[in-house]
C-alpha cells in the first residue's frame, strides 16, 4: 500500500470517528432522517419489551415470597404502560428532540424498574436478583442496534454500569470476584455495542450522502433539496432568505471544446468556489446540469447581491486549463429573489429562474434580481 493510500485510509478513518462520534457534524436533514430510523427501532423494541414483561410473573411466582408478588406487579404494570405510552408517542413524535427524548426513555424505564426491584427484594441474599441480573446486560446489548452516537450510547452505557455496580450493595458482594467479573462483562459487552453503534451510524450516514449528495460535486442533489424543503418550510425557511439560481455560460461549449472531464473540473471548482463564498448555514444546492442554487439566510437584499457579486467576479478570475494546458474561461449568470413572507419556497425559487433567464438575455456574466425582489 503507497503513503498516498495510507494518508487518505487514516483522513477517512478520522472523518468516520467524527461523524459517529457527536451529532456535531450532522446536518438538520440526516437528523431528521436518523430521527425516523430511531423511532422505528423504538416501536420495534418497546412492543418486544411489553410483551416479555408479563413474562417476568413465572419466574416471580416460582423463586420468590408472596408477600414481594403484589408490589412487582405493581411495578411489571407501570412499566408495561410506560413501554405502551413510549411506543405510542414515538409513531406520532418524529423530530430529533423527541426521538432522543424517547430513546433514552426506552432505557431509563427497565433501569429505574430494575433498580425498584432492588430495593424491594428481601435482602437476605436468597431471594436477591432471581430473574432479573440480567437486565443491565440486556439493555446494554440492545444499545447496538440503535444508530446512537458514540457519547449517546456511552452515556447511557455508564448508567448501567453504575446500576450493576449498585447491585452489588444488595446481595453484599460488591467487591467480591464475581461481581468484578460481572462488571468486567458488562463493560465488555458496552465496547462490543458501542463499536457496533459506530458502523452502524457511519453506514446510516454514507447511504444518506449516497441518496442526497451529487457524487461529483458534493453538493447537495435536488432530491435533498426537496426533503430540506419540505422539513424546514415554514418554520425555518422563513424570511429573509435569498434564493440564488447559478448557471455557468457556454458549459456546453466547455464540453464540446475541452471535453467533459474538463467540464467535470469545472463543476467541480465551482461547486468549491460556492463552498468557500458561502457560509455554513446557507444551502447550497446542484440543481440540474451546470446550474445551482444557493439559499442564503438570514440576509438583507444588499447583502444577497454583494454575496451573488462576490461569487461572479471570483468565479470569472479562475484559473482552468484543459489537458493541453490552454486556458479555459468560466463565467456565470446569476438570478435572485428574497423569500416573501407566506411564500412557498417553490414560488422564489421560479422568481430566481425568471431573474437568471433575464441575465442570460442581457448578455451573460451579470447579477439580475430586478425592481420588486
Amino acid at each position: 500500500m503507497t503513503t498516498s493510500s495510507l494518508h487518505d485510509l487514516k483522513t477517512l478513518s478520522i472523518a468516520s470517528l467524527q461523524d459517529t462520534f457527536s451529532t456535531r457534524y450532522h446536518s438538520k436533514d440526516f437528523s431528521f432522517a436518523r430521527s425516523e430510523y430511531l423511532c422505528v427501532r423504538i416501536q420495534i423494541i418497546a412492543l418486544l419489551f411489553a410483551l416479555l414483561t408479563p413474562l417476568w410473573a413465572v419466574m416471580d411466582h416460582l423463586a420468590l415470597p408472596e408477600d414481594t408478588l403484589n408490589t412487582l406487579l405493581f411495578l411489571r404494570v407501570m412499566m408495561f404502560i410506560g413501554l405502551v405510552a413510549i411506543l405510542l408517542i414515538s409513531r406520532f413524535k418524529r423530530s430529533n428532540r423527541s426521538s432522543l427524548l424517547l430513546s433514552a426513555a426506552l432505557f431509563i424505564l427497565p433501569a429505574l424498574f430494575y433498580g425498584a426491584v432492588l430495593f424491594y427484594l428481601p435482602k437476605d441474599g436468597h431471594y436477591s436478583l432471581v430473574g432479573y441480573s440480567f437486565i443491565p446486560y440486556l439493555l446494554t446489548a440492545t444499545l447496538g442496534i440503535f444508530p446512537f452516537t458514540l457519547i449517546e450510547s456511552l452515556g447511557i452505557g455508564l448508567c448501567l454500569l453504575v446500576l450493576q455496580f449498585c447491585s452489588g450493595f444488595v446481595d453484599g458482594s460488591v467487591f467480591s470476584p464475581r461481581a468484578l467479573q460481572d462488571l468486567w462483562l458488562l463493560a465488555a459487552l458496552l465496547v462490543i455495542a458501542m463499536t457496533t453503534n459506530h458502523f452502524q451510524l457511519g453506514l446510516l450516514l454514507r447511504l444518506y450522502r449516497q441518496a442526497t449528495h451529487d457524487p461529483l460535486t458534493g453538493l447537495l442533489n435536488r432530491t435533498a433539496l426537496t426533503r430540506h424543503i419540505e422539513h424546514h418550510t415554514p418554520q425555518e425557511l422563513t424570511p429573509p432568505v435569498a434564493v440564488m439560481l447559478l448557471d455557468l455560460d457556454h458549459f456546453k461549449q466547455i464540453n464540446d471544446q475541452h471535453g467533459h472531464s474538463v467540464g467535470d473540473q469545472v463543476l467541480k471548482r465551482f461547486a468549491l468556489l460556492l463552498k468557500k463564498e458561502s457560509r455554513q448555514q446557507d444551502v447550497i444546492c446542484r440543481y440540474g446540469g451546470e446550474e445551482f442554487l444557493l439559499l442564503s439566510g438570514p440576509c438583507t437584499v444588499e447583502a444577497a447581491m454583494t454575496h451573488a457579486e462576490r461569487i461572479r467576479e471570483t468565479c470569472h478570475q479562475l484559473c482552468l486549463t484543459n489537458l493541453e494546458g490552454e486556458s479555459v474561461s468560466l463565467t456565470v449568470s446569476i438570478g435572485i429573489s428574497m423569500l416573501r413572507h407566506g411564500e412557498h419556497l417553490n414560488d422564489a425559487i421560479q422568481r430566481a429562474d425568471q431573474r437568471l433567464y433575464q441575465a442570460k438575455r442581457a448578455g451573460r456574466n451579470c447579477i439580475m434580481a430586478g425592481t420588486a425582489i
